[in-house]
Formats: C-alpha cells, sequence, structure tokens
C-alpha cells in the first residue's frame, strides 16, 4: 500500500474514531436536535445521514476508479440528504443498525483500498457537492464530513 492511501486511511480512521466516541456518550440523546436551520436534523438523524453518505461516497470512488461518473449534473443534494433520511427513519431503522452498517461501508473502503493503484487517487469525477473532485479530494472531504458532523452533535448534546 502507498504511503498516500496508508494516509487517507489513518485520516478516515481517526475521523471514524471521533465520530463513535461521540456515539459512545450519546446515551438518550438521540433525538436532541443538532441543527437549528437547514435540514434540522437531530444526532440520529444525522447518524443515518453519515450511513447513507458512507454508502454512496464508497460507490462514488469505486465509480470514478473505473472512469465512471454516478452523480448526474442536476444532482439536487439537499433533496437527496433529506430523502434518504426519511426513508432510513420511515424503515425505522435503529442505531445499532445504523452503527453496524458504517462499520461495513468502512470495512468495504478499506478493503477497496488496499488493493487500488495510487495512480488512481488522481481519477475526477463528481461529487454530490456538484464539484469536480479527484478520488484523494473525495477521501479527504469524506473524513472532514465525518469529524465535522461528530463535533456538531458533540456540541448539540453538550459533549464539548
Amino acid at each position: 500500500m502507498s504511503e498516500r492511501i496508508k494516509q487517507h486511511k489513518e485520516a478516515l480512521a481517526a475521523a471514524r474514531q471521533h465520530l463513535n466516541e461521540i456515539f459512545d456518550k450519546i446515551g438518550d440523546a438521540w433525538n436532541t436536535q443538532v441543527y437549528s436551520d437547514g435540514a434540522q436534523w437531530t444526532a440520529q438523524q444525522l447518524a443515518i445521514h453519515l450511513m447513507v453518505t458512507d454508502r454512496g461516497h464508497n460507490n462514488m470512488l469505486m465509480a470514478i476508479a473505473r472512469g465512471e461518473n454516478t452523480v448526474p449534473e442536476d444532482f439536487d443534494l439537499e433533496r437527496f440528504n433529506r430523502r434518504s433520511v426519511e426513508k432510513q427513519q420511515d424503515a425505522g431503522i435503529t442505531m445499532e443498525q445504523v452503527r453496524s452498517n458504517l462499520k461495513a461501508t468502512r470495512d468495504e473502503l478499506n478493503i477497496w483500498l488496499d488493493t487500488l493503484d495510487e495512480k488512481l487517487l488522481e481519477n475526477k469525477g463528481r461529487h454530490g457537492t456538484l464539484r469536480i473532485l479527484s478520488i484523494s479530494e473525495i477521501l479527504d472531504v469524506m473524513a472532514a464530513h465525518e469529524h465535522q458532523h461528530a463535533d456538531d452533535i458533540a456540541t448539540a448534546i453538550e459533549l464539548n
């Protein structure tokens, strides 16, 4: 494994560890509202968002490595995020399932990264934000996204 891929895996692992530490401390505060504007998600809804996004990022990265784009030019990220969280909530997903799914998608990503040719880190494709990013940049976005949302949850439930 290349040093660059190793660094990406370490950053992703650190973000996930931070998220799991926050999840471990939530207790019965899953229904605490994290955001007062925009989606106005609770901690539970934000955790579901992270689960859905992790799967989506994996699919996006693997497609970009194959030279494919999975995100259409007119993609509406806000609508997608809102509806995907609603669908999972309507299906009754539990926090144990969220955490299990997050572990499975990260395990899948790590296995894939272990086999990735470092040159493919420069392949570019459309991210959900509609920006054209390299695989390397998307991996950075993934770690930062997860870490930021974990911080937001911690702030909302006053863990800081």
